[in-house]
């Protein structure tokens, strides 16, 4: 037997080894994303696992029991609404403005008939004669779970985590895991090449997958036609679906959801109001008009137009031609809550990244010069987001969420429509009566003019 016979035989061993080695490995390779669940995402990303999960309300927003410390109704209050035991609790909806409770009945999650507000530390009754025909399969879970599946109601995880803002991880940890693992790492020895296996999308609609108010409809294949209270086949960074028909002034029969100035009521409308607001049109408005700020329009001016050059690496800025978006929900909210406290409200340096010279309005009359400075309050009494961003959406039983329209709502506003105001919100001018205010807001802002109801529903109808 010659040498090269030896050493083949001596090689044939090895090569089948590794040939199974190969195939057992990469047996499970798929190239479609799957779901994999947020402590996958801790090892690499940590202090975005940490800050998401600490210092935001996301991971919370539905959770199983495991300490009944989790509830916070006083069930020591002998409330008649209340006929159910905190024993009997199985999961729990909400952690900041109310808390729904639920029970699981033949696989299904279903709410209890009273629900705790915390805000205002009280019962209420919720759907009473209505909680069979509310299980969270089609109404909450499109939204507070991640991973969702319309067909088989299944999903990854309770509340939003990681994927449901990033699209299923399983391509994105194998790609990584290539260069770490002492099987791949002989081939893969660097990073994964190729099409982006993660979704990082600063579009806006990755919020507005959740902050909207809305219905999809889905027909199955035996004629039976299925409703869900949010959009069915999402993927982050795309347009919403057109099967979901968003809430509208125009569709809001009852008036639940809408103010008739055309401005959001009702919670979960955040990207309904932010959509037709100046600043996600920012980008358009400045591709169309003049530079308000004198001179020729440059990309520099993208600094506070377009959040994708704001989020782009230095040397790969988009340019006033090639930019796409402009300012999104992530321009003020940092969505693993590294920046910011829950708590807290917009202060005045988050809008002066952008509005810093014209804190004092514009006079058009006289060549744009800068009139008095425009806020009629102290500047250490209230905030930009106090007139801006008024508390005029309902949640918890009381008027307790900002507008994301960025409209000041004049007191002739509440006297017209019942609604609140941008200078009584919060407890401010509490002692005036609308009467005297909307005098005092009309003396400062002569020129302002309240729209009608007609204008309001012609611009819906554009919408």
């Amino acid at each position: 037997m010659n040498k090269r016979t030896i050493a083949i035989i001596t090689i044939l061993p090895l090569i089948a080894f590794l040939a199974y080695r190969f195939n057992y490995v990469h047996s499970d390779v798929d190239e479609s994303p799957s779901y994999v669940g947020s402590d996958n995402c801790k090892s690499c990303h940590q202090t975005h696992y940490e800050s998401w999960k600490h210092n935001t309300l996301h991971p919370l927003i539905f959770l199983p029991i495991t300490d009944l410390s989790q509830i916070v109704g006083d069930f020591e209050q002998n409330n008649p609404l209340v006929t159910f035991k905190k024993e009997e609790i199985t999961h729990v909806v909400g952690s900041k403005w109310e808390q729904v409770y639920m029970r699981v009945i033949d696989g299904e999650y279903y709410p209890f008939t009273a629900k705790w507000m915390i805000t205002a530390q009280k019962w209420v009754p919720y759907k009473v004669h209505k909680w069979k025909e509310t299980p969270a399969s089609t109404k909450c879970n499109g939204c507070h779970t991640t991973g969702y599946d319309a067909k088989t109601y299944n999903f990854s995880e309770f509340g939003v985590a990681c994927e449901a803002c990033h699209g299923g991880g399983s391509l994105h940890v194998k790609h990584q895991n290539m260069v770490v693992d002492t099987e791949c790492v002989a081939c893969h020895r660097k990073p994964h090449v190729g099409e982006a296996d993660i979704v990082v999308s600063t579009k806006s609609t990755v919020c507005g997958q959740c902050h909207s108010r809305g219905q999809s409809v889905r027909k199955d294949l035996d004629g039976k036609t299925t409703s869900f209270n949010f959009p069915l086949e999402y993927k982050p960074g795309n347009n919403i679906s057109d099967t979901f028909v968003a809430s509208t002034i125009n569709n809001d029969k009852k008036g639940k959801n809408w103010w008739c100035n055309g401005v959001s009521k009702n919670r979960h409308q955040e990207f309904a109001d932010f959509s037709f607001s100046k600043h996600a049109n920012s980008l358009d408005d400045l591709r169309q008009k003049k530079n308000p700020h004198g001179g020729e329009k440059n990309d520099d001016c993208l600094k506070c137009h377009s959040q994708d050059y704001r989020s782009a690496k230095k040397d790969e800025k988009p340019t006033l031609k090639t930019a796409k978006h402009g300012l999104t929900c992530v321009t003020c909210h940092e969505p693993h809550g590294i920046d910011r406290n829950i708590k807290g409200n917009a202060g005045p340096n988050k809008c002066g990244e952008c509005h810093l010279n014209t804190y004092a309005t514009l006079d058009h009359k006289n060549n744009n010069k800068r009139a008095e400075i425009h806020f009629p309050c102290p500047v250490d009494k209230v905030s930009c987001a106090d007139c801006h961003m008024p508390r005029i959406v309902k949640t918890g039983g009381d008027f307790t969420i900002r507008s994301h329209a960025f409209r000041i709502i004049p007191p002739s506003a509440s006297i017209k429509y019942e609604m609140p105001n941008s200078c009584q919100n919060s407890g401010c001018h509490a002692d005036k009566s609308h009467e005297e205010m909307s005098r005092i807001f009309h003396k400062s802002y002569p020129n302002y003019q309240l729209k009608s109801i007609k204008e309001v529903l012609k611009e819906g109808k554009k919408k």
